[in-house]
């Protein structure tokens, strides 16, 4: 294989964003997709955005141990708030699958509330992986450029960086305190599990305290004076690719108004 080839040669983890590129494509994408997901009430498009956004979560994003941690964990959130909009109430006895009486009042279940808390489940859902897709295809410097271009408060920006730096050495002091506890048997049982998930919670605190200062304390000496100067950056975008996305989500809205 000659350099060119090897130069040319596409690796693994290098397929994440071979369509889209451009930073304004993929803002034209993420508010198609959330447009749709929010707005519409049909069973055949929401189905439609969940399976293109399961297709794209697996293979359009490199295998990681957490690529579905976020849509999981969200989702059973989305499950267990659906549960309250199946059940209906009433004065009088309902057609209905279920239904039994409590404190003057009857409950049940009926054809018309499963399937209105089924769709709203689907919306939520699809609202999550539209911001799934945002968050992961776009880097920080596209998010603060973002940011700078719809006029968001500086003050916004800088936490965000703030908490992102803060949050790894919060996950260290974290691991670090588990470890030394499993060694000494701190969560052989429940109670001892308990009692050691607060002293933990206790001495991450503390840790994480002293690790502020310290962070402070470094960009002070750095010439920190209240602002974070981070560079952002503007992918350039394709004339054609921001066509076909504006074209397949109208396309799309024109269908489900049908």
């Amino acid at each position: 294989m000659t350099h060119q080839q090897k130069k040319n040669t596409i690796k693994p983890n290098d397929c994440k964003q071979l369509t889209l590129k451009g930073t304004a494509e993929k803002l034209l994408l993420f508010a198609m997709w959330l447009t749709l997901a929010l707005i519409r009430h049909q069973w055949w498009l929401q189905a439609f955005l969940f399976i293109g956004g399961i297709c794209w979560l697996q293979w359009g994003v490199p295998a990681t141990r957490n690529k579905w941690r976020f849509i999981v964990f969200a989702s059973s959130f989305v499950v267990a708030g659906s549960i309250g909009l199946i059940m209906v109430t009433g004065d009088e006895p309902f057609d209905a699958w279920f239904r039994f009486s409590f404190a003057g009042i009857w409950w049940g279940i009926t054809p018309d509330s499963m399937a209105y808390a089924g769709l709203m489940a689907a919306r939520s859902v699809n609202g999550l992986l539209a911001l799934q897709f945002l968050i992961r295809s776009c880097s920080a410097a596209e998010g603060l450029a973002i940011a700078r271009r719809l006029k968001v408060p500086d003050v916004l920006p800088e936490l965000m960086l703030l908490a992102y730096r803060y949050l790894f050495g919060v996950r260290q002091t974290t691991g670090e305190v588990m470890m030394a506890q499993r060694q000494r048997l701190g969560y052989r049982g429940f109670r001892t599990s308990v009692r050691s998930f607060a002293m933990m919670l206790t001495a991450v605190f503390v840790k994480s305290l002293r690790l502020s200062l310290m962070n402070y304390q470094a960009m002070t000496v750095r010439g920190y004076q209240g602002v974070i100067h981070q560079p952002g950056h503007w992918e350039g975008s394709s004339k054609l690719k921001l066509m076909g996305i504006l074209l397949m989500g109208c396309g799309l809205l024109v269908f489900s108004l049908i």
